[in-house]
């Protein structure tokens, strides 16, 4: 995409769940030495010692986690690295409606992420995005800060492409 009109990329940014998160490493940190101190069994530690690791590229593959969204006169692309390494490119011709909506992720995309099912989601914090319908009959729901402007910058493509 040469051009883009619209283009946004999020993150997990919420300071509230990267705190969390740090805190319950830290703790497990801060026991894994403690009972190396007082001399409890090693097989006990070195159980640990995954389990510390995997939590730890857990939290860097969630802060590596971005949804790009970039729009232009051809076509919607998006991709939600580290999963995806490729854009998704959606051309006009294939989108029926585009709508803003506001929703709760955790009630009704069971959280953020990347979620696969009647509506396929892409979203990292926030409660709206848009939802575009395809005349196959599936919908796609991307999260955006700037879901009013995403809304219109496709609407106004899709009907630029159905007019010709």
């Amino acid at each position: 995409m040469k051009n883009p009109v619209f283009e946004e990329t999020q993150s997990f940014g919420r300071h509230g769940l990267w705190f969390a998160m740090l805190s319950v490493f830290v703790i497990v940190l801060y026991s894994f030495f403690q009972l190396t101190l007082i001399g409890v069994n090693t097989f006990i530690l070195l159980a640990m010692v995954p389990s510390i690791a995997l939590f730890f590229f857990l939290v860097m593959f969630f802060r590596r986690m971005e949804l790009h969204v970039r729009v232009d006169e051809q076509a919607l692309e998006f991709r939600f690295s580290p999963v995806q390494n490729e854009f998704q490119v959606i051309d006009w011709e294939f989108v029926q409606d585009v709508e803003v909506v506001e929703t709760s992720p955790i009630r009704r995309l069971a959280g953020w992420g990347v979620r696969y099912g009647p509506t396929r989601a892409y979203t990292v914090g926030g409660s709206e995005g848009v939802e575009i319908s395809f005349s196959n009959g599936r919908k796609l729901f991307l999260g955006s800060k700037r879901a009013g402007e995403l809304e219109r910058t496709i609407r106004k493509f899709r009907n630029k492409a159905k007019r010709l």
